[in-house]
C-alpha cells in the first residue's frame, strides 16, 4: 500500500473533482463498472488531501480543548460562590450546564450537521456537564457514593453521545473512563469496550478513515492495558499468566489487522491492530530476555478464588490463541518473512502455558528468546533492504539495538564502554538511513 500511494499521480482538487463527476457519468452510461470507476479514481490523489486532514484534526483538537477550558472556567466561577447560594439556586445551576450543552448539541445536529468542530465541542461540553451535574446534585442533597459508582453512572449516561454526536473526542474520554475503572477495581469493566464496537463498524462502513484510526488506537490500547492489568491485579490467580496473555493479545492484534485491512496495508498509523500488535510482541519478547526472570513453580496453581474478571480474561485469552492459530493455518502460504518473524512469537505463548519453560533450565528460556530477537531483527533488516521499506529496516535496527542495550544493562560493563556502544549504535542508525535514502534516490533516478 505504501508503494501504491507513492505511485499515485498528484492532481489539484479541481481536477480530481472533475474526474469524479466524469466517472459518475461514465458509470451511468454503462461505459465503466463501479469497480473500474473506483480503480481509475484510486490512481489519483489530491495534493491538498493530506493538508486538509491534518487541518481538520488540529481543528477538532483545538476546539475540544477550548470547550474544556470554557467548561472548567464556568465550574470554577460557580465553585467560588457556591456556599452563598440557596438549595433551589444550587439545583438550578447544577442542571444549567447540562441544559446548555444539550442545546448546543441539538443546534449542531439540527442546523449544522456537517460542522465537525461544533459537534465535537458540544459533545465534550455535554460529557463534562453530565459529570458536573451528578457531582453538584449529590453534594447539594447529600447523596453519598464511592468513586466507582460515580464513574459507572457517568459512563453509562455519556455513552450515547458517541453515537448521537459522532464524536471521536468523547470516544477517547469514555475509553479513558473504562481504563480508569479497570485500574480501580478488579472487575471486568473492560468488557464495556464492546459497546464501542458498533461505532467502529459504522466508521468503517462510512469510510471515515481518520476517526477510525484514532478510535482503533485508543480502544485497542485501553483494552490491552485493562486486560493485562486485570490479570495482574493484586492477588489475581492469573498473576503469572499476565505476560503470556499480553503476548497472545499482541499476536491476535497483529493477525486481526491483516485480516481486516488486508496484507497490502503496511502503513504504521492506518493499520492500528497490526502496528500495536508488533509493538506488544517486540516489548514482551524483550522482557523474556531478562536474566533472573522468575517463573512460578506451577503455572496452573490457583492461590485465590477465580472471579468473573478472571473467567472473562481467560475467555479472551483463549479466543486470541484460537484466532491466531486459524489465521496462521489459513494464510501460511501468503505470509512474508516479516509476518513469520512476528507470528513466530506465538510459539512462546504455547510453550509458556504448557509449562515447557518451567520444567526446563531457565537458561533455555533466556537463550531461546535472545536467539528469537537476534534472528528476527536481522531478517527484518534484510527484508527492509530487499523490499525497499525504511520502516522495516529501522524496526529491525531498533529491535536489535534494544536487545544489545538490555544485555549491557544486565552485565557489569563499565559506563565508558556502554557510552561508546551507544555512540556506535546511534551512528549505525544515521549511516543506515542515509545509505538507504541514497539507494532510493539512485533507484528513482534510474527508473
Amino acid at each position: 500500500m505504501t508503494q501504491h500511494n507513492q505511485n499515485k499521480k498528484i492532481v489539484t482538487t479541481e481536477q480530481l473533482q472533475w474526474l469524479k463527476r466524469e466517472s459518475n457519468l461514465w458509470q451511468e452510461q454503462g461505459l465503466v463498472s463501479n469497480e473500474a470507476k473506483n480503480s481509475i479514481l484510486d490512481l489519483y490523489r489530491s495534493q491538498e488531501d493530506g493538508d486538509e486532514r491534518r487541518s481538520a484534526l488540529s481543528n477538532i483538537l483545538l476546539v475540544s480543548l477550548g470547550a474544556l477550558l470554557i467548561g472548567g472556567g464556568i465550574i470554577l466561577l460557580l465553585a467560588h460562590n457556591w456556599e452563598n447560594f440557596g438549595k433551589g439556586l444550587r439545583t438550578f445551576l447544577s442542571f444549567l450546564p447540562l441544559v446548555l450543552a444539550q442545546a448546543l448539541c441539538w443546534y449542531g445536529v439540527q442546523y449544522q450537521p456537517q460542522s465537525r468542530p461544533l459537534r465535537e465541542s458540544g459533545a465534550v461540553l455535554l460529557f463534562f456537564a453530565v459529570a458536573a451535574s451528578i457531582a453538584l446534585i449529590s453534594q447539594t442533597y447529600h447523596i453519598y457514593g464511592d468513586l466507582e459508582r460515580f464513574l459507572v453512572v457517568w459512563l453509562l449516561l455519556t455513552l450515547p453521545i458517541v453515537y448521537l454526536m459522532r464524536s471521536a473526542t468523547t470516544l477517547m474520554l469514555i475509553s479513558a473512563i473504562i481504563l480508569w475503572l479497570c485500574c480501580l477495581e478488579r472487575e471486568p469493566y473492560w468488557l464495556l469496550y464492546i459497546a464501542l464496537a458498533p461505532y467502529l463498524y459504522k466508521l468503517h462502513r462510512q469510510n471515515s478513515r481518520l476517526l477510525l484510526h484514532w478510535s482503533l488506537w485508543i480502544g485497542l490500547i485501553g483494552l490491552t492495558i485493562s486486560v493485562v492489568y486485570g490479570s495482574s491485579y493484586y492477588a489475581s490467580p492469573l498473576d503469572h499468566w499476565g505476560i503470556y496473555i499480553a503476548l497472545a493479545l499482541g499476536c491476535a492484534f497483529y493477525a486481526l489487522g491483516y485480516w481486516w485491512f488486508g496484507f497490502d496495508n503496511t502503513k504504521f498509523w492506518t493499520n492500528a491492530p497490526t502496528s500495536l500488535g508488533i509493538l506488544i510482541i517486540g516489548l514482551i519478547s524483550l522482557m523474556f530476555t531478562w536474566y533472573g526472570r522468575t517463573l512460578p513453580s506451577d503455572l496452573w496453581q490457583v492461590e485465590s478464588p477465580m472471579t468473573l474478571n478472571e473467567y472473562a480474561i481467560l475467555t479472551i485469552f483463549t479466543v486470541s490463541i484460537v484466532f491466531t492459530a486459524l489465521f496462521i493455518t489459513r494464510n501460511w502460504k501468503v505470509l512474508s518473512v516479516s509476518n513469520w518473524v512476528a507470528l513466530s512469537s506465538f510459539a512462546f505463548v504455547l510453550l509458556g502455558i504448557t509449562g515447557f519453560f518451567i520444567h526446563q533450565n531457565q537458561n533455555v528460556f533466556v537463550i531461546a528468546s535472545n536467539l528469537y530477537i537476534l534472528t528476527g531483527s536481522v531478517l527484518l533488516m534484510f527484508q527492509g533492504i530487499n523490499r525497499n521499506r525504511l520502516l522495516l529496516l529501522n524496526g529491525g535496527l531498533i529491535w536489535f539495538s534494544l536487545l544489545v542495550l538490555f544485555r549491557f544493562f544486565d552485565s557489569d560493563i563499565p559506563f565508558v564502554y556502554k557510552g561508546v556502544i551507544f555512540i556506535v549504535i546511534g551512528s549505525a542508525f544515521i549511516a543506515t538511513n542515509i545509505w538507504f535514502k541514497k539507494k532510493q534516490h539512485v533507484k528513482g533516478s534510474q527508473s
